[in-house]
């Protein structure tokens, strides 16, 4: 892909910018309350309180009204969790629908929020880009609540932010891998999609930039297969640590930077 000179970047922040997904994966865990199995409970908690990969990939970079579906759905088939009332193969309750785990999930991840870390390098590429006044905004899927929680600890990153744009905004009328939200940003920012340069974790998210026409840098989970970013993304890195701009015209190589006190 041809590289251009961009004139603002937008951020995803789940994997992107806050190191957000193990306590996420935590939160859903906690969300299932007495219709988990003990057994399952722990077996998760020696992972690390994760969700399975082959579960976890699905659902990254979605909006919770989508995945929460997917993984009650992969409880009921994986994890002997109810599948209807009085089910015969369980003697525990029946889950939470949607809408009561998503918001369960929802406040079990904001009592977390208070040990969300930033990703390797994302303060210092935010500091860089700032220093040069590059127009910056975040797109993520979460509701504004619990982007207020997440933004708690790392209130000067937020602060270089033009605009954060989040999943249940008005003008987002579908979730990524749509281009709704980064086209809002966009537009926000005052800059054509087409010299925005999006930072994303997820295919979804990667798929949602492409659609709007902007540029996209690819961070994926270390768990992914990196090559099948190859054919969506302007570069796949490993870290945000590895970020150069200068092929964008932007000067900042993210190795070197350093912050600011």
């Amino acid at each position: 892909m041809n590289m251009i000179k961009v004139k603002a970047i937008i951020f995803d922040l789940d994997g992107t910018l806050l190191d957000t997904e193990q306590l996420s994966d935590e939160a859903i865990l906690l969300s299932f309350g007495a219709s988990l199995p003990e057994h399952v409970r722990e077996e998760r908690r020696l992972a690390g309180n994760v969700l399975p990969w082959e579960i976890k990939q699905q659902i990254v970079g979605l909006r919770a009204g989508d995945w929460v579906p997917m993984v009650i759905r992969y409880a009921q088939e994986n994890w002997g969790v109810a599948s209807q009332p009085a089910d015969s193969s369980s003697d525990l309750p029946m889950p939470p629908s949607v809408e009561e785990m998503a918001h369960a999930w929802e406040t079990n991840l904001n009592a977390l929020c208070p040990r969300v870390k930033a990703c390797p390098g994302a303060r210092e590429l935010v500091e860089e880009a700032a220093k040069l006044e590059i127009p910056l905004a975040i797109a993520t899927s979460s509701r504004m609540n619990a982007v207020q929680q997440k933004r708690l600890k790392h209130e000067t990153m937020f602060g270089r932010m033009s605009a954060i744009v989040c999943g249940d905004d008005p003008a987002v009328r579908n979730g990524k891998p749509a281009p709704d939200i980064y086209l809002e940003a966009a537009h926000r920012l005052g800059v054509d999609p087409s010299e925005c340069l999006v930072f994303e974790d997820a295919m979804s998210g990667v798929q949602a930039a492409n659609a709007a026409g902007c540029r996209v840098v690819a961070v994926p989970d270390p768990r992914m297969n990196k090559t099948i970013f190859e054919d969506v993304a302007d570069v796949v890195l490993d870290s945000l640590t590895q970020f150069d701009g200068r092929p964008w015209d932007i000067n900042i190589v993210v190795e070197t930077a350093e912050l600011r006190n």
